[in-house]
């Protein structure tokens, strides 16, 4: 039994597995070729074109032959008869053996049959045939390598003989790489070894006879809908605001570690390449065989092809995309992320995006993203560029027309400034925003001996009279024996000398004029929409209102100048007790 070894370039598509798909279409859309070695072996009167398969864990023989697409054959029982003939030691057609080598047959031909063959499969073995005398190596690509500097790495080649006559036979050897300037991490390529008789050899085709190959197929798409085009558009602006990227035009090369590639049109097939590595291919229709998705996957564990149904809206395509990410954890509609500090913030959105994990179970680089119909449901401007500088990035989608730029500076009246230079700057302060009339230092008479010549004067640091009574604020700190004397006088004491918590000092003297007010955390959503799908805000402070109605926030944290503004929308004016500290 004689034994030939031919290199063949067979286009994986082959025209018996996917020619159904390929009736009506009008626009090519991908193709995948595959060069590898098979064997010709004559048995029984007939020519058997069949491959070398090593078995892979997890393999089975029907796998085999439906991931070629065997299955579909009309002589499909032929080839199980010719595969057991081809495979003495396999007893068990159930029962293969990672690592074992059997033989896979692809075509059978009559021995008297002689068929021409297409112009691209003539192509691919004139020529290469006639060098068959010539030793080669295998070189599989890395990241990063060109060819001139693979073969100037291997061989010393003049460089006269490297550009006339070396690349010649590299590009008759590799028939599939039509362009020697564009190779891909994990490609096989052939290079002849060098030796001065080689690239000086005459390179002449003899005749020979030539095998009956399919003529590759390519599938075709169906025009592409408005619909295709809006839902590729969609997924598209709102992958680029999270800062990945997205590649609808042109056409993209998958190589496979065979030797071959697989051809993708980009806007029937967009490619999504996340920062953490993983890549993802779009199959927007639903059009790319699942055997050719599984041959991606398995060649690239970091490759994933994702396929969307006609019917599938922007939160269904998201859902399927997302799922296949390999982000670090997605919350969806009604789930919370809590970002802790001195200011509590809960993300939610149609999805929360957590990249990656950081320190503390904090992550960076957040998304979160909301559908919404108007512009009104958009989260503020303020809002986004404070959590932008935390590492939050807000996508309302879609992108209604721009936001005026938050400013830099933070007008006067949104923050209430405590006055410097008093003797004491925080009641005094509360008394103004309340309207309460008052007087500082005063001497108060308490006591009058009359002819006894015995007088009670006591120094008032604040003293006022509200709703008829008298009332002191005492900072020096008097004698509880006074105070009490002064309480049996009809007087209304509030002493503070001790004490150091401003919102605690800020709540005793509201309650001390007889004002409401709530000291409870304060929470607000961001945006005008359901909490399930908003951004919340929990800020601790004493709420009040000032003598004109206004809200006051009082609160012993540092405000970012982001938030003194989205309270000042809210209807708040800001009052930072720490600036009582700093003075």
């Amino acid at each position: 039994m004689k034994k030939t070894l031919i290199p063949l370039t067979f286009m994986i598509a082959l025209t018996w597995l996917y020619a159904p798909l390929a009736q009506g279409k009008e626009k090519d859309t991908f193709s995948i070729s595959l060069t590898q070695q098979v064997t010709v072996k004559r048995i029984e009167g007939r020519e058997v074109t069949c491959e070398h398969y090593r078995v892979k864990e997890g393999d089975y023989i029907y796998k085999i032959l439906r991931q070629r697409g065997l299955d579909k054959r009309p002589d499909f029982p032929e080839l199980i008869s010719m595969l057991k003939s081809m495979n003495k030691s396999l007893t068990n057609l159930d029962l293969i053996h990672p690592g074992q080598t059997i033989l896979i047959p692809l075509n059978i031909t009559p021995v008297s049959e002689h068929v021409e063959v297409g112009d691209f499969a003539r192509e691919s073995i004139t020529g290469v045939f006639s060098l068959k005398e010539i030793d080669f190596e295998s070189y599989v690509v890395r990241p990063g390598n060109s060819l001139i500097r693979i073969i100037q790495s291997k061989y010393k080649i003049p460089t006269e003989d490297l550009y006339n006559e070396y690349l010649n036979l590299v590009q008759k050897f590799n028939p599939t790489l039509k362009n020697l300037d564009l190779i891909y991490p994990n490609q096989v390529i052939r290079l002849p070894i060098y030796s001065p008789e080689i690239v000086r050899m005459p390179i002449k085709a003899k005749p020979q006879k030539i095998k009956t190959v399919p003529k590759d197929t390519k599938i075709s798409a169906a025009k592409v809908t408005g619909q295709t085009i809006s839902l590729r558009k969609k997924l598209g602006d709102i992958f680029k605001q999270i800062g990945e990227e997205w590649i609808d035009t042109g056409e993209q090369f998958i190589p496979l570690k065979s030797g071959g590639q697989i051809n993708l049109k980009a806007e029937s097939f967009p490619a999504l390449n996340l920062r953490n590595g993983r890549k993802l291919i779009i199959d927007i229709k639903n059009e790319l065989p699942e055997d050719i998705s599984r041959l991606i996957e398995a060649d690239w564990e970091d490759y994933r092809v994702v396929s969307l149904a006609t019917s599938d809206n922007i939160i269904a395509a998201m859902d399927k995309i997302l799922a296949a990410s390999d982000y670090h954890k997605i919350l969806k509609s009604g789930e919370q992320f809590t970002i802790g500090g001195d200011i509590d913030i809960s993300l939610a959105g149609d999805w929360v995006i957590i990249p990656h994990r950081g320190k503390r179970d904090i992550t960076d680089k957040i998304a979160v993203i909301t559908l919404i119909n108007n512009p009104s449901e958009r989260t503020p401007g303020m809002v986004r560029a404070y959590l932008e500088k935390l590492g939050v990035k807000v996508i309302d989608y879609p992108d209604f027309p721009a936001l005026a730029p938050v400013k830099e500076g933070v007008p006067t009246q949104k923050k209430i400034t405590i006055e410097e230079n008093t003797d004491f700057p925080l009641p005094t302060l509360l008394l103004n925003l309340t309207g309460q009339p008052f007087s500082s230092q005063v001497k108060i008479p308490v006591y009058k001996g009359g002819g006894s010549g015995f007088d009670l004067i006591i120094n008032g640091d604040l003293f006022f009279s509200r709703k008829g009574k008298d009332c002191i604020i005492d900072f020096t700190g008097l004698p509880p024996d006074i105070v009490s004397l002064l309480r049996k006088h009809q007087f209304l004491v509030l002493s503070l000398a001790s004490e150091t918590d401003l919102n605690r000092m800020t709540e005793q003297i509201l309650d001390f004029l007889g004002l409401p007010f709530d000291s409870k955390p304060h929470r607000f959503l961001a945006a005008a929409r359901d909490d399930t799908r908003n951004i919340t805000l929990t800020i601790p402070g004493i709420s009040f209102h000032d003598q004109e109605g206004k809200k006051i926030l009082a609160t012993d944290k540092k405000m970012p100048q982001e938030i003194v503004s989205f309270l000042y929308q809210k209807g708040y004016n800001l009052l930072e007790l720490s600036q009582q500290e700093s003075q």
